[in-house]
């Protein structure tokens, strides 16, 4: 018997079961179910498929289907979970069957149930599965899981799961922000930053310590983003990156991580996370008022990799973005500085290129992705123009044929660069590209003469037939009525960077543009643009429009039951750390771009 493999045993009892009838099976798993300790999460999956399969069989006695049912409930009770209205019909059908089952009496009495309760069936949402549950809050935006949150039932356990796999954590939360940014704060800035920095350091803590004392909490986090600033000034930033480096070894599903603070964060950030395993899919890196120099461990299997700095050396990046060139399939680079790496990178294994940094005079960055960039469905670019492009362009016309978003943001044009091609050359690139849903072009003012920028330039929208998403540039020469037109009746985000604030009196522009504007736009931008009366703005120019954006400060368009509307101003952190959230919230998801 010392060699006696118990594995035997298992497989002799399949075989008798398979003997029995589907009665005598159930009975079989009754007796089974009732020496099942009912502690345990393994317990409780296991209860629940057993109860499932058991009540699916006909002709059990009536008797032992009260018994079943009374263990499904012991165990859900077990487990944590609130009464539920399944939990009450339960108890309803044990006592129908035995009015004096004790055990039956000693929940309700446990869980102060009332007696109207227990005398009829309980109203209450469908009986679908957690499964079934789990899929339909999938499409739930952010702002609605978190409501339900409050509802006692499975929903609340699955939102809680959905919500928590995605961490923000704000270290200090108030950074020092530019002068056109704080604008958008409140009067009573100081003492709001004051109080936001409690509210973010007990949540971090609270969120830090569960993580270390709860592993199945820590498990269910796949994306984690970390913010912090340089300077210190409550002396708290320590500790909180003390407890963070403790917590990450235990986030053992992590699949994205963002970091954005200062250069020695970001290496123990990076490191602690190399050293644990982290199988790690997404890294996105921010230096805050540092430069970009660090070494990055050799993660294995990064497929997105962002990184955002100011000046610096860019070899150990470069490095990293060569050892990753196999697996990687978007790339985010941003700093002024830097030159697209067309040597370490392979841009055909590429489907995401966003780059903000230097187009020099011998740059290859516009001839190495358009002729090899066959994958390329989003291409971002942003810089100051050192080279002339548009003969690529023109060479180039009929390649990236999967391109869904493009950009061009020319922030700035060398003294020496003409190139009056670029613009036009871009319109025929782009021209009667029936899958392309996001277009950008943004050029100086003073320089658009330069690029070839005019009225022509939106001559290539109305051949654009499934654009969603648009943010171009205003000239001079066109004239209110015609631009409106032009805009394809698709898009759904316009923002428009006003070249020169017209002579004439807004709102008498703004009444010549709206005939024209797109019936199921939702988000207007304007840039450059000065408005003394929003409101006036919304009703004369765009009435069905839910959020608007005027240069930095942004609206929420709200449409009350008389039929009056309202507007309520984003405070600077949603607009810097949550806007993706929002505007999905409110049906702007075409929005997500306008507001980086």
């Amino acid at each position: 018997m010392k060699v006696f493999n118990p594995r035997i045993l298992d497989a002799s009892i399949r075989d008798v079961t398979a003997c029995l009838s589907d009665t005598q099976k159930a009975d079989v798993l009754l007796h089974g179910l009732e020496r099942l300790p009912p502690e345990g999460y393994v317990s409780r999956i296991v209860m629940e498929n057993a109860v499932q399969s058991f009540l699916q069989v006909s002709g059990v006695p009536p008797v032992d289907v009260a018994r079943v049912l009374l263990l499904r409930a012991k165990t859900r009770l077990a487990a944590g979970y609130r009464t539920s209205a399944q939990q009450v019909s339960d108890l309803l059908s044990v006592l129908c069957t035995d009015p004096e089952n004790q055990d039956a009496k000693a929940i309700i009495h446990s869980q102060h149930l009332r007696q109207e309760m227990l005398l009829r069936e309980p109203d209450g949402p469908p009986r679908f599965s957690a499964e079934v549950w789990r899929h339909i809050t999938l499409y739930l935006p952010k702002r609605d899981l978190k409501s339900l949150l409050l509802v006692p039932h499975a929903l609340s356990r699955i939102a809680s799961e959905l919500i928590f796999r995605d961490i923000d954590l704000h270290f200090t939360s108030s950074p020092n922000l530019p002068r056109s940014e704080n604008r958008c704060r409140n009067v009573h800035g100081e003492q709001l930053d004051t109080e936001h920095d409690a509210w973010h350091y007990q949540r971090c803590a609270d969120i830090l310590t569960r993580i270390l004392v709860d592993p199945i909490f820590a498990s269910q986090v796949k994306n984690l983003s970390v913010y912090a600033v340089v300077s210190d000034t409550s002396r708290t930033l320590a500790f909180q990156i003390g407890m963070l480096i403790n917590s990450l070894p235990k986030l053992c599903n992590l699949r994205s991580a963002h970091c954005s603070g200062n250069g020695e964060l970001i290496t123990r950030m990076l490191e602690t996370m190399y050293a644990s395993n982290h199988r790690l899919h997404n890294l996105s890196i921010n230096f805050v008022k540092c430069l970009g120099e660090i070494n990055i461990p050799p993660f294995k299997h990064i497929t997105h990799f962002s990184i955002t700095a100011e000046g610096g050396n860019n070899t150990s990046t470069h490095n990293f973005i060569a050892q990753s060139h196999d697996n990687l399939r978007s790339l985010v680079l941003k700093n002024a500085t830097w030159k697209f790496p067309t040597e370490a990178i392979s841009v055909r294994h590429l489907t995401s290129i966003e780059f903000e940094g230097c187009f020099s005079a011998d740059s290859k960055v516009f001839s190495e992705i358009l002729s090899t960039g066959h994958q390329l469905e989003s291409l971002t670019l942003s810089g100051i123009l050192e080279c002339t492009p548009s003969a690529t362009f023109r060479l180039y016309r009929s390649s990236l044929p999967f391109l869904r978003h493009f950009s061009l943001k020319i922030i700035n044009l060398h003294r020496h660069v003409t190139d009056r091609d670029l613009v036009p050359a871009i319109s025929e690139f782009l021209r009667d590209r029936k899958d392309l849903h996001s277009f950008h072009l943004i050029v100086p003012s003073t320089d658009h003469r330069r690029v070839g920028f005019d009225a022509s330039a939106w001559g290539v929208l109305p051949s654009l037939t499934n654009l969603r998403s648009l943010c171009i540039t205003y000239p001079r020469d066109l004239s209110p009525p015609l631009a409106g037109w032009l805009v394809p009746r698709t898009v759904r985000a316009l923002t428009m960077d006003i070249m020169a604030p017209p002579a004439e009196d807004l709102l008498l522009f703004m009444n010549q543009f709206r005939p024209g504007v797109p019936p199921l736009l939702e988000f207007i931008g304007m840039m450059n643009f000065p408005v003394r009366s929003v409101m006036n703005m919304i009703e004369h120019g765009f009435p069905n429009v839910r959020v608007m954006r005027i240069d930095e400060i942004v609206w929420s368009v709200i449409r009350l039951d008389d039929g009056s509307m309202e507007i309520e101003q984003w405070p600077y952190r949603r607009v810097k750390y949550h806007a993706d959230e929002w505007l999905e919230s409110l049906g702007c998801q075409d929005a997500v771009r306008h507001l980086i």
